[in-house]
């Protein structure tokens, strides 16, 4: 599986992981003009040098059961509402990549005209075929239709890099035997755990992140150009290594590897504007005739839209300790601040909404994570950083991929002993000239503009608004 980065709602920004962060819109109260019905799908097809993209499926979430409404989770998911859509590849072209970062989701309304783009994202971990002819990516928004409603509509762009063809790489004479190399074109590929049976032999091909995303195809031949029965178990990158687990079904210890990459490889914003409901037929594609993603009525409504209030968590308020939470906003973020510099995770936990605290902890295992890439033009420096962080997740006994639910993550590990070591982990490795407190995964500065109503408060936090509640007296900041 591909490991990428995920955007996890943290109103804090994570300052030792700015690839953590990602741009989202506020909540919006109020209607907005409701998209146009849907158009007829022979009437809605995208220019032919763009990918097709149409919706093939809807899933709504509504409150679990038990404690706190999470005891017991609908399709194990949290609250909120996703869209799939499908992208069909042009003839003569493949998808290679799709950016998540690099889409926008611009608006996602029922059709009551509410707007439902409270925490609306691109979500993470798109998935492709292996022919690059399709892919699936998901609309996520943790808002829920408005009872009555019978649709969704969503607007935004997708990037996808698209292929104008592909050519076959075939490296000859390869040894099975663990350490042997060869060359794709320039790229040098390196096996390892190389097993052997009677009539097959299982390996791993160890090679760059670059070359793994454009593979179209492995093939193996044997010494007369025979092709060899060949099965992919298991592939997937992290930061710039990649790994393919391949078997050849063969007898042979020396055989011919080919692998088909993918060529002139461009980027394409294909902008979709759909709209589903259970009938699931009912999604169109992207018009040639739609306007660019945030032009027009979907960017105007959104900006005219009153600014969200916080909102309270749904269902009742969870139980909380002795020693949890903070007299004031103010001092919810100091204690943050001082916890976080003196190595104490669990008093910065404390602090924080008790159902969010996982999220938090996924926060910060991901900004350890990619710390590596700091040191990407110094390979050595990275390998090192790489074999620390590897010891160190075992230590905890914290398993990737990070972006499967907190609570598998964390199942078993003491999270406040994790924070406090992630916490001296991240000053230990600060760079010369870089200020360690800056880095830590908590917000800096003081709250500003802090509004309180009832139980519930907001702030500005480094130029971003934060929700705060207050439960039995006491003040817990919100990640969301």
């Amino acid at each position: 599986m591909k490991v990428r980065t995920t955007a996890i709602a943290l109103a804090l920004a994570l300052a030792s992981a700015p690839a953590l962060a990602q741009s989202k819109q506020a909540p919006t109260k109020g209607k907005q003009p409701a998209p146009p019905a849907a158009k007829a799908p022979a009437a809605a097809s995208a220019p032919a040098n763009l990918p097709q993209v149409s919706v093939i499926g809807v899933r709504v979430v509504g409150l679990g059961l038990g404690a706190n409404g999470t005891e017991l989770k609908p399709f194990n998911e949290s609250p909120g509402t996703s869209v799939a859509l499908g992208i069909a590849a042009p003839k003569g072209t493949g998808i290679v990549d799709i950016d998540d970062h690099g889409s926008k989701l611009d608006a996602f309304t029922d059709d009551k005209g509410q707007s439902l783009m409270e925490e609306g994202r691109v979500g993470p971990f798109p998935h492709i075929t292996e022919d690059g002819s399709a892919a699936i990516v998901e609309l996520e928004v943790r808002a829920r239709p408005s009872p009555g409603s019978s649709s969704v509509a969503a607007q935004g762009t997708i990037a996808v890099s698209l292929a104008g063809g592909s050519k076959p790489n075939r490296a000859p004479n390869v040894r099975l035997e663990n350490g042997q190399t060869f060359k794709i074109g320039t790229t040098t590929i390196t096996l390892s755990d190389v097993k052997s049976e009677d009539a097959s032999t299982r390996f791993t091909l160890n090679l760059p992140r670059s070359l793994y995303t454009t593979i179209r195809a492995i093939r193996f031949f044997d010494a007369k150009g025979g092709p060899i029965e060949m099965e992919r178990h298991s592939s997937g990158y992290f930061n710039e290594k990649a790994e393919l687990e391949l078997e050849a079904k063969s007898k042979d210890k020396t055989i011919a590897i080919e692998l088909e990459v993918w060529q002139n490889v461009k980027l394409s914003r294909v902008p979709f504007n759909v709209q589903a409901g259970l009938g699931i037929g009912g999604g169109h594609a992207a018009d040639a005739g739609d306007p660019p993603a945030g032009d027009g009525a979907g960017r105007q409504a959104a900006a005219a839209a009153p600014k969200a209030q916080p909102k309270k968590p749904e269902g009742p308020p969870p139980t909380v300790g002795a020693g949890d939470g903070a007299e004031s906003v103010d001092a919810v973020v100091k204690q943050m601040q001082t916890a976080a510099a003196a190595g104490k995770g669990g008093q910065v936990l404390s602090v924080i909404y008790p159902t969010e605290r996982g999220e938090y902890g996924q926060g910060v295992a991901m900004a350890l994570a990619f710390l590596p890439m700091a040191s990407m033009d110094d390979q050595k420096a990275a390998d090192a950083m790489t074999k620390e962080l590897d010891a160190f997740f075992d230590k905890h006994k914290i398993k990737p991929p990070f972006t499967k639910d907190p609570d598998e993550l964390f199942k078993g590990v003491d999270l406040n002993a994790f924070v406090s070591d992630a916490f001296a982990f991240i000053k230990t490795h600060a760079k010369k000239g870089d200020k360690p407190g800056d880095m830590l995964p908590v917000p800096q500065g003081k709250p500003e503009n802090i509004k309180i109503t009832g139980d519930s408060a907001t702030a500005t936090l480094n130029g971003k608004d934060v929700n705060f509640s207050k439960i039995s007296g006491r003040w817990f900041i919100h990640l969301k």
